[in-house]
């Protein structure tokens, strides 16, 4: 059997630390979702557990996103046919709403918990 050598010890050490570094790294996902808007060019980040109202400005006008309750929706906006208001709220990873005419798109990114029974998860859609 041969023997360890210094440079087969700090090659060791310096694999085990990678791996320690990526496994921390990239499982250190937030319970918290978040809800990501863009408009135009800009995007922010809201915490979906902390109540919020803004606005975004776009081609047509304001979009008014609302966050209460860890949901959200589209409170009001200037666009004609108010779609992005009739889609009502949302709450969960995965959810969306869309304003195409003012170019507002907002989306709610997180943790996403195992499906229940009675809703459909990928295999059974």
């Amino acid at each position: 059997m041969k023997k360890l050598t210094p440079i087969d010890i700090i090659i060791f050490i310096l694999f085990l630390t990678i791996g320690i570094m990526s496994f921390t790294l990239y499982s250190t996902v937030s319970e918290n979702p978040e809800v990501h808007v863009t408009a135009g060019d800009k995007e922010w980040v809201y915490d979906l557990s902390v109540d919020t109202t803004v606005s975004f400005e776009g081609p047509i006008g304001f979009t008014t996103m609302e966050i209460s309750n860890n949901r959200v929706h589209v409170h009001d906006s200037d666009c004609k046919n108010q779609i992005c208001v009739l889609t009502g709220w949302i709450e969960k990873p995965g959810e969306w709403i869309a304003c195409l005419p003012n170019n507002v798109f907002i989306v709610i990114e997180g943790h996403t918990d195992i499906a229940t029974e009675e809703e459909a998860d990928d295999i059974s859609y």
